[in-house]
């Protein structure tokens, strides 16, 4: 048992921040589900304390359990919807963090999922069709911060693919369409608190990948949310590329995850660089060092 445990808790401890997630998310799953056995046990309703951490949609209920703003986005208690939620948070963790910071994905995940539950919140005391049932309707799932990690990726990269199984390769920006849409359609259903939560989670990923491609400056996410580094500087009517130092630095220790993210990232942005000037001026005016990286980085 020892043995299990110390396994599980050094996989913890050497997966990357999406992993993390995970673990934590199936942790409180099986917690949950084991209070749920010794109440039947018992013949104990534990239905309330379970409450504590669901997400209500009556001002009343959220201003006496305000936690569960926070604590809502790592509740499940179906195993498919656990499934899902963690393939997607799983899948676009690895797609996150080729371009962006462990500290980015947290702070994408939590934010995310908060603006999902403000959303729905806000939605089920604005519109007519939920009154008669904002007073005992509860949200939980991580829904709303997985679909804000897809829209900032889909946003961020929208030629990336993704393949589906008897599909394909499926553009980013399109799985991102569809998922939206899919959520506008469900308003009117059965679980519209949860399309209403992926709407605000996907509007944050939104903003958060038009920050990230405009380069521009978020504190709360570090000196800049992503986006080029440098590599495009304009002058005049014409724009000058910069090659950037990716290349590895003599060093006595190995590279770091974030150092080698950060060096792709460098590599595949002055790749791009590269293929923006062959589009405007032909691949003849490359240098002999552009040319040689573009042939190394194709082979």
């Amino acid at each position: 048992m020892a043995s299990i445990w110390d396994n599980i808790k050094f996989r913890y401890l050497q997966g990357n921040i999406a992993t993390k997630l995970i673990f934590i998310n199936v942790g409180i799953f099986l917690l949950i589900k084991l209070f749920v056995v010794f109440c039947r046990l018992f013949q104990f309703d534990g239905s309330r304390f379970i409450l504590l951490l669901q997400l209500p949609a009556s001002w009343d209920q959220i201003l006496l359990r305000p936690w569960t703003l926070l604590t809502y986005m790592f509740v499940h208690l179906g195993f498919f919807h656990l499934l899902f939620n963690m393939i997607w948070l799983y899948v676009f963790g690895l797609y996150f963090l080729r371009w962006f910071s462990s500290r980015q994905l947290l702070m994408v995940y939590l934010l995310g999922g908060l603006t999902g539950g403000l959303f729905y919140i806000i939605a089920y005391n604005l519109f007519p069709l939920y009154s008669s049932s904002v007073e005992h309707t509860v949200l939980m799932g991580a829904s709303a911060s997985v679909l804000a990690l897809t829209l900032s990726v889909a946003f961020y990269r929208p030629n990336e693919s993704l393949v589906f199984m008897f599909i394909g390769q499926v553009k980013l920006k399109w799985l991102a369409v569809a998922m939206v849409v899919i959520d506008l359609l469900s308003l009117a259903g059965d679980n519209a608190g949860g399309s209403l939560a992926h709407l605000g989670g996907a509007l944050f990923g939104l903003l958060f990948g038009f920050f990230s491609r405009e380069n521009l400056s978020l504190s709360i996410f570090g000196s800049k949310t992503g986006g080029s580094r440098g590599f495009r500087a304009k002058t005049g009517k014409r724009t000058k590329y910069h090659r950037p130092r990716f290349e590895k630095a003599n060093r006595t220790r190995p590279e770091s995850d974030q150092e080698y993210r950060d060096r792709k990232k460098n590599e595949e942005d002055y790749r791009d660089a590269i293929l923006d000037k062959i589009k405007q001026s032909g691949y003849e005016s490359l240098s002999k060092k552009e040319k040689q990286f573009l042939f190394k980085s194709g082979q």
